[in-house]
This record gives structure tokens, C-alpha cells and sequence, in this order.
């Protein structure tokens, strides 16, 4: 019922500050990196004990605020020392044969000629995958392309955002055509970004699978010239199909979508016509203004001392300009952002005009590279340059529920159209949303694996040797001068809770996965890591079976082969993000609570209160 901490808050009513505070901090990841947010919601409350037990022994909040930032300076110094090549996985013995395209189409089927598919016998593969690999296999390369972006990772401080807004749009590379051709070279190199998609997949195989189908086909349609951006995530769509089973899923070129019976008549007349399209960024209506419009003071009205009862209104003179625009450059389909005035929808069907509402942004930008047309803000701004051409329409699947026609499924395609959707669908009408969720999530991870050119090793590896690390930085605390000693005699005490939440984390994570019956048996597996002298990632291995994928269902040694990674960049993301939503509620805190003198906070403290 719930798919990840993300949706579980996004559905809980909560009306407390900190839990506005918890659900702000997970959108934004979340938004970002569609990964990460079980992490970052459970460290954050592991990490809030930790805080609360230094204030229950009398450590001062900047105190607490220091030695915590000195805590996961140290964490994720590790990330960057563990940090494991992407080629290294080509050696590791990941499996590649967990993930398989689907042989079956959908069964509801319609006769004609349907959007491209993919399949890995005949679908080529870039040739810039050779430089990339090539560029894999030189670590020295590797490290000049990773060495900078993992430094602003790693060593930037902790900071304190009361905003809402954690991150900056992504800017993307410019684009032009690549060649298509496909040689056996081609097909073996790809195998091997099936490894980490492999060891990206976190269990959901078939999800994982039709993001590698998306992949070839933007390979074949040529447009990725970057050979870092083999994969572009922000030129996927999906489409949502409740009622059709979960092993009919597949990818398809173009932008697919459902209409309604009425638009899906129409777009039957328009089929295999090259037709013209026009780009509308925002909603078209009469009313619609952009957000840097500035509308006129409160209480102003046009008044006059003529009436005329035949008069149109405004919003009908809108109609019946915006129509002509259309009718004028000859629009055929029309793809708003937004939503349309009911009127001229229903003016545009009757003059075989397709309006299709609610499209994503990156839609309409690359319907723009592709057919030369320019996104407008407001109708009246058309004109013969905004004018885009080529465009098809393909009228894909009509779904039935028994006798009544659910709803049709229509394929907008143009030539050299590196967009793809997704058409992910399932019996339980509940759940397709998880799997659209999870469709993101390995999407993202490839994206991100693929631009960083480095992973973690995951399961729990990574964090065993952060409570390792952090540990041994505990001990030494004790061994500093003594003047250092005492004046930071906290630190020691507050890294080793630290470590604790860490600890907690990876019991948990071995518990929800059925590797041990209850996280009493977890602390006393991880416990017998930690007492072996050498303490290297092998023993960890072997001793606690972390990092190893079981999904309840091993088969032999296969499972022994299936390793998971994580993100590097989503993890230290997850954890800064926690870190900082426990400081900025210590702070806030501690700031909001005034008024106490000495002898009331002696007598306050006498009575078992916590004064912070």
C-alpha cells in the first residue's frame, strides 16, 4: 500500500512544524533524485536521538552542532575513499542475464502500423559507448573527469537552509543527430551497461529493463552525441495504463498518451497524415497569465457610458481569435501544458484540431528541436515561424472494460524524436503508481551512475565502514592533549552515538531483508565484524552477507553474483539533507526559547525539565 517514504508522507495529514519540515526536505530529494528517501528519513530520526542524548548529558547545542558536522565530514570522506569505478563492475562478475527485454506486445491490439519498438536483437547502440568505455578502462582518465565534482561533494560544509529549495535545475548539453549504425562491437559494449543497470536495479528488474529498452531506443533515433549522456532521463515519459497487467509493459518512441473517445475519434481521421503543430507553454484560456504578469490594483473597473447589448463578451472574442490563429497556420495538433477552455476544445474538434493537455515541459522542448516549432506563451503570439511540421499521429491501443471503451491510448511521433515513453500498467489500480515510482527511481540511478562514472557499494557496505571510521575517530578523541581534551570533551561521546544511528540503519536493512530474524541477532552479527583485527570489506562480506540482493527469491549461485551499488551523489545527498533538518530543528529551537533565568532554569532543571 505504500511504496516509499516519499508517498507515505505525501498522504499523511501531518500538521505539526517538523513534520512540514520532514515532508519539504524528502520532496526536494525526491524531486531530484526520485531515490534515497528511506535513507534520509531514517537517519533523520536516528540522528535526532543522537542530538537528544547529548542534551540529556548536558553537551550544548553549537557543541552538538560541530562535532555532528565533524561526523559526517568524516562519512563522507569515507563515500569518496570507497567510491568503486563503474568498469570495475564490468569484472565483478555482476549477473546480466536478470535483465530481459519482454517478448510479449500488448494484447489489445489494433490493426495498422504501430509506433517503433525495441528489442535488443536489432536495436543499435552508439557509437560514442566506445569512447565512453574506453574512457572507463583508464582510471587516470576517470579520476580527472570525477576528481572535481567529487571534491564540491565531499568537502563542502554542512549549511543551514531555511528554504525550501535544496538544488538548482540541471543544465543539459546541446544536441545533434549521431549515426545509427549497429555493429556486434556495439552490442557487446552495451552488455555491459546491462551490469550496472544490473547492480542499479535494487530488485526491481523490471523496471530496470525498460529503462534499458528507453536507452537503445534514444540510441537508435541518434540525439545523444555526448558519450557521457548514452542515457537522457529527461527525455522519458511515461503513461499510466490501470486495469492492464503488470508483464504487458513496454517502451515505445514518441510521446504516447490517452484521449478521450471524442479525441480519439479525431485523431483516427488525422492517422498517417504529416500534419503541422503548435507549442503552448501554459494554460490556453482567456484568463491565463504568466507568473511575471503583473495584474492591475484591487478595486479597479472599466466603466462606460455606452451599451451595447450585441456586443461580444472578452472571453468570446478570445475564442474566436484564438481559433483563427489555429484555423489560419493550419494546426493540426496543438500540445499545451496546461489546461484549455472546455469551448474552444469543443471549437477545435469540430475543425479536426487535437488539443492535448497537461504535457510535461521537456515534451514540448523536444517537439520543438524536432519539428522547428517555437513554444508560446499566449495563443495570440502564433505566427508562421511558431509553426512546427512533420508531426504523426498513430492511434495505438483502445482499451475495453467488457462492453464500455475505457479509454485509447495515441502515439504523437516526428522524425529523429529521441523522446520516449514508458507504458507501465497494472491489474491493482493502486499500485501503479508504485511502479511508475520505481520506473524513476531506476531511471535516475543509471542517469546518475553513468554522469558520476563512480558507485557505492550498497546493502550496508558503505555504512559499515563509516561506523568503522567514526569509531576509530571516537577512540582517538580520547587520546588528544589534554587541553584539547578539555575543551572539546564531547566529541568522542557524540561521534560514537553517530555511529550508532549508522548502526541502527544497517541492522534494520539486514532485518527488512530476511537476512536475520530480528535486529537483536543484526547487532550481534555486525558486533563480530567489528572484533576482527583487519576489519576489510571481504570480512564484512562474509561475515554479515551484506551487499547481496535477495528478494526472497536465490537461485543457487545466481544470487552470489547479483551485487547492489548505489549513487554516490544520492547517498551523501540523503545524508547531508538529514543532518541539516536535525540542526535546523535544534536551532530553531534553541533560538524561539527565551526567557529563562538562572534560578528558574536551576528550578525548572530540579523539577526533571529539559532546558535547551
Amino acid at each position: 500500500m505504500v511504496c516509499s517514504c516519499f508517498r507515505l508522507l505525501e498522504n499523511l495529514n501531518l500538521t505539526c512544524s517538523v513534520g512540514h519540515l520532514l515532508t519539504e526536505t524528502v520532496s526536494a530529494h525526491q524531486k531530484v533524485f526520485h531515490s534515497g528517501s528511506g535513507s534520509l528519513v531514517f537517519l533523520a530520526g536516528a540522528w535526532s536521538k543522537t542530538a537528544l542524548e547529548c542534551l540529556h548529558q548536558g553537551i550544548s547545542i553549537p557543541c552538538i552542532l560541530s562535532a555532528m558536522s565533524e561526523g559526517l565530514e568524516i562519512c563522507l570522506q569515507q563515500c569518496k575513499d570507497k567510491a568503486v569505478p563503474v568498469d570495475t563492475l564490468f569484472h565483478l562478475g555482476v549477473a546480466q542475464n536478470i535483465l530481459e527485454p519482454h517478448s510479449k506486445d500488448f494484447p489489445f491490439s489494433r490493426e495498422g502500423s504501430l509506433p517503433e519498438k525495441c528489442s535488443i536483437s536489432d536495436c543499435g547502440v552508439s557509437p560514442n559507448l566506445l569512447t565512453q568505455l574506453s574512457r572507463l578502462g583508464n582510471p587516470e582518465a576517470a579520476n580527472r573527469q570525477t576528481g572535481t565534482q567529487g571534491a564540491k561533494v565531499v568537502r563542502s560544509k554542512i549549511k543551514l537552509t531555511h528554504s525550501r529549495h535544496f538544488t538548482s535545475n540541471d543544465t543539459t548539453d546541446s544536441e545533434r543527430p549521431i549515426n545509427k549504425s549497429v555493429s556486434r562491437q556495439n552490442s557487446l559494449k552495451h552488455t555491459d551497461m546491462n551490469r550496472v543497470a544490473a547492480a542499479l536495479s535494487h530488485g526491481c528488474h523490471k523496471a530496470m529493463d525498460l529503462v534499458l529498452q528507453a536507452s537503445r531506443i534514444q540510441s537508435s533515433m541518434g540525439g545523444l552525441h555526448n558519450s557521457r549522456r548514452m542515457f537522457d532521463v529527461s527525455k522519458l515519459n511515461t503513461c499510466p495504463l490501470p486495469g492492464v497487467p503488470e508483464d504487458q509493459a513496454c517502451v515505445l518512441s514518441g510521446y504516447v498518451t490517452l484521449l478521450s473517445d471524442e479525441q480519439a475519434s479525431l485523431a483516427t481521421r488525422l492517422e498517417k497524415d504529416m500534419m503541422c503543430l503548435a507549442l503552448l507553454n501554459g494554460d490556453l484560456n482567456e484568463k491565463y497569465r504568466h507568473l511575471g504578469f503583473n495584474r492591475p490594483a484591487g478595486g479597479v473597473q472599466h466603466v462606460t457610458d455606452k451599451l451595447d447589448v450585441h456586443a461580444m463578451s472578452r472571453e468570446q472574442e478570445w475564442l474566436n481569435s484564438a481559433l483563427a490563429s489555429l484555423v489560419k497556420y493550419n494546426i493540426s495538433v496543438a500540445l499545451v501544458t496546461g489546461v484549455a477552455s472546455k469551448q474552444l476544445a469543443d471549437e477545435c474538434s469540430r475543425h479536426d484540431i487535437l488539443l492535448i493537455e497537461r504535457v510535461r515541459p521537456v515534451v514540448l522542448h523536444e517537439f520543438a528541436r524536432t519539428t522547428g516549432a517555437v513554444p508560446v506563451t499566449y495563443i495570440t503570439q502564433l505566427n508562421q515561424r511558431c509553426v512546427g511540421s512533420g508531426v504523426r499521429l498513430q492511434v495505438w491501443r483502445e482499451y475495453h472494460t467488457g462492453k464500455v471503451e475505457e479509454y485509447t491510448a495515441v502515439s504523437v511521433t516526428a522524425d529523429h524524436l529521441t523522446l520516449v515513453t514508458a507504458v507501465i500498467g497494472s491489474s491493482v489500480h493502486g499500485k501503479v503508481q508504485s511502479l511508475e515510482d520505481r520506473f524513476w527511481g531506476c531511471a535516475q540511478r543509471l542517469q546518475h551512475a553513468l554522469n558520476e562514472i563512480q558507485l557505492l557499494r550498497g546493502g550496508g557496505l558503505t555504512e559499515m565502514h563509516c561506523i568503522q571510521e567514526l569509531q576509530k575517530h571516537a577512540d582517538c578523541s580520547s587520546k588528544r592533549s589534554e587541553e584539547k581534551r578539555q575543551k572539546e570533551p564531547y566529541v568522542g561521546t557524540v561521534l560514537q552515538l553517530m555511529a550508532d544511528g549508522l548502526l541502527d540503519y544497517v541492522s534494520t536493512l539486514l532485518c527488512n531483508s530476511g537476512q536475520v530474524l530480528s535486529k537483536a541477532d543484526a547487532w550481534t552479527e555486525i558486533s563480530k565484524g567489528f572484533k576482527d583485527p583487519e576489519r576489510d570489506l571481504g570480512h564484512f562480506e562474509k561475515i554479515l552477507d551484506l551487499g547481496v540482493i535477495n528478494g526472497g527469491e536465490c537461485l543457487g549461485s545466481v544470487c552470489e553474483q547479483e551485487r547492489v551499488y548505489d549513487n554516490l551523489t544520492v547517498k551523501t545527498e540523503a545524508w547531508r539533507r538529514a543532518l541539516d533538518l536535525v540542526f535546523l530543528v535544534l536551532q530553531t529551537d534553541c533560538e524561539i526559547i527565551t526567557g529563562v533565568n538562572a534560578e528558574l532554569e536551576d528550578d525548572l532543571q530540579s523539577k526533571g525539565f529539559l532546558i535547551l
